[in-house]
């Protein structure tokens, strides 16, 4: 394939990781995975969101960066993050003078970072998000609050509304399907991807 540059998000818990899992191996390109547990500020954000926002935040922003500079164009690389989970998050959590002053700095790093020239949201609904969350058993993520959940569901899905119609963008929701143990589920993801890249 082309030396695309897919990007999958989407609230925690919604298979953004699983998805890039399988098609990297099926494109057979480089998945790259965001770190989580990596984040030493992570179990006192979700403890305390508003002493440790800033914080956690800055160093996803940071790490993100780092990864995402050394891309070049003639890459094939699918992610299971947009850069702009950043925004999502941090609009989120920090107060509004946190925010602008994380806004000033995000823009600088991003100026000159290669941008993913697909974007696939993915969405669920509350109860099969918490499900998924459970499943994977992180400690951290264990007490994450349903409205938490819920307004970044809210909100991933008005980016992929601001985006749909100047970028390739595709948004599925898998309340009702599992990519991971069905090939009938993932192939029918499989067959709108290729659609969208044309493939």
């Amino acid at each position: 394939m082309a030396p695309l540059y897919i990007a999958i998000e989407g609230p925690i818990g919604v298979g953004k990781s699983s998805l890039t899992k399988r098609l990297s191996e099926t494109y057979n390109v480089t998945p790259m995975y965001e770190i989580v547990e990596e984040n030493p500020f992570l179990s006192d954000f979700y403890a305390d969101i508003e002493k440790w926002s800033f914080q956690t935040e800055m160093f996803f922003l940071c790490h993100r960066y780092k990864e995402l500079s050394e891309l070049t164009n003639n890459q094939a690389v699918i992610s299971d993050y947009h850069i702009l989970k950043n925004k999502v998050f941090a609009r989120n959590t920090l107060k509004p003078k946190e925010f602008n002053k994380f806004e000033r700095i995000y823009d600088i790093l991003t100026e000159d970072i290669r941008m993913p020239d697909v974007t696939i949201f993915l969405t669920a609904d509350l109860s099969t998000l918490k499900s998924r969350i459970k499943l994977r058993n992180r400690d951290f993520e264990q007490i994450i609050e349903d409205d938490y959940l819920t307004k970044l569901t809210s909100d991933y899905e008005h980016v992929y509304a601001s985006m749909k119609d100047s970028h390739k963008t595709l948004l599925i929701d898998t309340s009702n399907i599992d990519f991971v143990k069905s090939e009938v589920d993932y192939q029918n993801i499989l067959q709108q991807i290729n659609q969208l890249i044309g493939e």
